[in-house]
């Protein structure tokens, strides 16, 4: 782990607010573990005790990318891959009524922004949970990962999404600044699964939908996200996109999610 003092905060996009090093915990949640911001702040819900760690954008370098274009953003995503195009497909993040673009405006605001801790559990009663202990649910399909996603929380201090690509390579870009892991340990298919880094659990351990679209010929598909088995026999790495069917269910393919705050 980085120690705090060796981590340098960007002051060049200063329209994210400094707020990260003293997250916001939203209505209906509290916070359990985690002191400082860099190395995994959680909150849990009152209710059931799911599980959102903290992802402090603010303390990020710019090199993050939303247009596809121009990484010089400190939350988007990332070209982890010398093979990966020079420009990534363009996530929309235009009009107001755009989920990516009112999470924007609440990463600046806040400094950062929440995803659940683990990948998302459904218990007997078909309560959706995010709690370590239990199996994530998989065998879902991209129409149902999203659906679910945003039943998980609704309220009106907090609300919840599938994750967007942006979101998902943010979070590692957090690891990577932070020294949890190293780079080559996120884009290298060798590297054991992660139980848990920085209050992040079991990446690496499925693979995860995501709201990243990657155009193949003329079709717009979904990108999975991490881990997932070849074809040729060994697994994809954490880092991974690769576009699929929406209509794909597979055991080894789940989802996490990230709380909108207004």
């Amino acid at each position: 782990m980085a120690s705090r003092k060796n981590i340098v905060v960007s002051k060049e996009n200063n329209y994210y607010s400094q707020t990260y090093v003293t997250p916001v915990v939203p209505e209906g949640y509290h916070h359990i573990t985690g002191t400082y911001w860099d190395t995994g702040f959680v909150i849990e819900r009152d209710k059931d005790g799911s599980m959102f760690t903290f992802v402090p954008v603010g303390m990020l370098k710019e090199n993050g990318t939303l247009d596809g274009k121009k990484f010089r953003e400190k939350f988007g995503r990332r070209k982890w891959y010398p093979k990966e195009a020079d420009e990534l497909g363009q996530e929309s993040v235009y009009g107001i009524l755009n989920p990516l673009w009112n999470q924007l405006q609440s990463i600046r605001e806040y400094g950062g922004f929440y995803v659940s801790s683990c990948p998302i559990s459904k218990t007997r009663k078909m309560e959706l949970l995010s709690i370590p202990s239990m199996n994530p649910l998989t065998m879902v399909d991209f129409d149902i990962s999203m659906k679910l996603a945003y039943a998980f929380e609704k309220s009106n201090y907090v609300s919840s999404h599938l994750l967007f690509g942006a979101e998902y390579d943010t979070m590692l870009e957090w690891l990577v600044e932070t020294n949890a892991v190293r780079l080559e340990e996120i884009t290298d298919s060798d590297v054991d699964f992660y139980q848990c880094v920085n209050n992040i659990y079991d990446l690496g351990n499925i693979a995860e939908w995501t709201q990243e679209k990657t155009i193949i010929g003329t079709k717009l598909k979904p990108a999975v996200r991490g881990t997932t088995i070849k074809a040729s026999g060994g697994r994809n790495a954490i880092a991974w996109r690769q576009e699929n069917y929406k209509y794909i269910k597979r055991p080894n393919i789940g989802f996490r999610v990230a709380l909108f705050i207004p």
